[in-house]
C-alpha cells in the first residue's frame, strides 16, 4: 500500500507497549495478549504483568466473564487480580489424551455470556485421516449441548447465540449445534474468522474478507483488501495485511467502501479492537502496537 492515509482524527498514531504475544489478543475492554504455553500479558500503569498458560491452551476465541474481573481461555478463567489461569474442573474431561497421547481441543471459543462454550475436537478417522467435529458445552457442568461433524473444520468463533466455523464448507451454528446456515459467496480458503460489531468476519487465503450476520447466516458484504486478519466493528471491519497496513472499511449498501487507511509498521499481524483501540501484535521483540479509533463508519 502506498501512501497510506487516514481522514483527520480517525485513527492516532501508533505507539509499541513494552512485551506481550502475539498469537491472539483478547476483545473487550481491557488489552490482554495470548500466547500458548507461554502466557498471557497485560498492562498495569504500562508495565507488563504475565501470567503461565499451559502449553495445551487454545487462545483464540477469548470471552470476559459478566463482571469483567476473569478472562475465558481455552479450557480455563485467568484471574487477573490473582494472576493466574485455572482449569474449569467441568471441562477438563473433554481434553484427555488419546492414542499416542494426543489432546482432542484443537480450537475454543466461549459464548458472549462466557457460560457456554465450543469445542473443535480432532481424531484419526477410520481411514487414517483426520475427522473434525464441533460441540457446544455448558461450563458450570460440562455438559454437551450439541454436536456437529464438519469436514475439515479448522477455526471458529461465537456471538450471543451462534458459532461461525472455518471448515469444508463455512458453516454458522447455533446454540445446540444445528445449522442454521451455509453463507455464500465466502473467500476461499478461510483461514480465519472474528467476531464483533454485532457480525462475524472470515478471513480468506487470500486476503478477501466477508462480513456475515449471525442471526441467519447472510453475508452483508466482501472485501478484496489483501487482509491477513480482520475484526468487524459496528458498521464496518478494521482489517491488516501482511506488512502491517492498516484499512478501515464501511459497510454501505451491499458493500463495503474503503474509508481509512495507515501504516502499524507490525508485519504479519493479527487485530483486534479493545475498546476504542486498535490493537496489532506482529514480529519483534515487543509486537503490541496500540491506536485509538474514532469510527467513520455510522
Amino acid at each position: 500500500m502506498s501512501s497510506p492515509t487516514s481522514p483527520p482524527n480517525t485513527i492516532s498514531a501508533f505507539t509499541s507497549l513494552r512485551g506481550g504475544f502475539s498469537q491472539a489478543i483478547a476483545p473487550g475492554g481491557q488489552l490482554v495478549t495470548l500466547s500458548a504455553g507461554a502466557g498471557a500479558t497485560w498492562w498495569e500503569r504500562d508495565a507488563p504483568v504475565t501470567a503461565v498458560l499451559p502449553p495445551s491452551t487454545p487462545v483464540d476465541g477469548a470471552r470476559w466473564t459478566p463482571d469483567g474481573k476473569s478472562l475465558r481461555v481455552g479450557l480455563g478463567t485467568l484471574d487477573l487480580a490473582a494472576r493466574v489461569w485455572r482449569e474449569e474442573p467441568a471441562l477438563a474431561s473433554w481434553n484427555r489424551a488419546g492414542p499416542g497421547g494426543v489432546l482432542p481441543v484443537r480450537e475454543v471459543a466461549w459464548f458472549a455470556d462466557a457460560t457456554h462454550v465450543a469445542l473443535l475436537l480432532e481424531s484419526r478417522a477410520g481411514t487414517g485421516g483426520r475427522a473434525t467435529e464441533i460441540v457446544v458445552v455448558s461450563a458450570a457442568d460440562g455438559r454437551e449441548r450439541g454436536r456437529r461433524e464438519l469436514e475439515g473444520a479448522s477455526a471458529l468463533i461465537a456471538s450471543e447465540d451462534r458459532v461461525l466455523v472455518a471448515a469444508k464448507k463455512v458453516v454458522v451454528l447455533d446454540r445446540d449445534a444445528n445449522v442454521v446456515a451455509e453463507p455464500s459467496p465466502m473467500p476461499l480458503s478461510v483461514i480465519r474468522v472474528r467476531e464483533g460489531g454485532g457480525m462475524f468476519a472470515a478471513v480468506g487465503a487470500a486476503g478477501a474478507v466477508a462480513l456475515v450476520r449471525p442471526s441467519d447466516g447472510a453475508v452483508l458484504a466482501t472485501w478484496d483488501t489483501h487482509a491477513i486478519d480482520a475484526v468487524p466493528l459496528p458498521h464496518g471491519v478494521v482489517a491488516v495485511d501482511f506488512d502491517g497496513n492498516i484499512r478501515i472499511g464501511c459497510l454501505e449498501n451491499g458493500t463495503i467502501r474503503t474509508a481509512g487507511e495507515t501504516a502499524s509498521q507490525a508485519r504479519g499481524a493479527i487485530i483486534q479492537l479493545v475498546g476504542d483501540r486498535i490493537v496489532v501484535a506482529g514480529a519483534g521483540a515487543d509486537p503490541v502496537r496500540v491506536a485509538t479509533l474514532a469510527s467513520p463508519c455510522h
